[in-house]
């Protein structure tokens, strides 16, 4: 089985997990920006990683027509963020979000979530100012209405904290191998 696994990585998170799955695959890994030098022909499984902003998925969307248009080919698409990816509640907006960006194609798309790094030293002002607008808006919400992972949002605000482990993406490389279902 001949795979590819592209991702699109604004800080880094996605492009390390991007790499590891790669590695897991024996697959070519690359940038999704250099989408267009591949002949999806020659690939049985396409894996695609992205980090999500705000709930934007840029390389989903342009996703969506090669998943229309190779019926036969096998997707995953991975999702890096912050939030807790074991919440089900998380997990339900990350896939609305994909779904929104792909239409009907995510259906034929086997979907993980992964958690990444959230370092303030490296975001470009237009993330500092959303996570600052969000923590403000989480520090005037009443403690019983915040989200499960608020309080660590909160608390980490202007650092750096890190989620990423090698290990999360062992359902992902076993789902890639037909090791399981997920």
């Amino acid at each position: 089985m001949k795979s590819l696994v592209l991702y699109r990585s604004q800080y880094g998170s996605t492009e390390q997990y991007a790499h590891w799955i790669g590695e897991e695959l024996a697959a070519e890994t690359d940038s999704f920006d250099n989408l267009k030098k591949y002949d999806f022909d020659d690939y049985d499984l396409i894996v695609v990683g992205e980090g999500v902003y705000a709930g934007q998925m840029k390389a989903a969307k342009r996703l969506a027509p090669l998943v229309e248009q190779y019926p036969d080919k096998r997707f995953i698409f991975f999702i890096v963020g912050i939030a807790d990816m074991e919440d089900q509640e998380n997990r339900e907006k990350l896939y609305a979000d994909l779904a929104k960006a792909m239409g009907p194609a995510v259906e034929r798309v086997k979907v993980f979530f992964l958690r990444g790094v959230l370092d303030y030293a490296k975001m470009g002002l237009k993330h500092k100012t959303m996570m600052w607008l969000l923590v403000k808006y989480l520090q005037r919400k009443p403690e019983e209405e915040l989200p499960k992972d608020a309080d660590q949002l909160i608390a980490t605000y202007g650092g750096r904290v890190s989620f990423m482990d090698k290990n999360s993406i062992e359902p992902l490389v076993r789902y890639a191998k037909g090791e399981s279902a997920e």
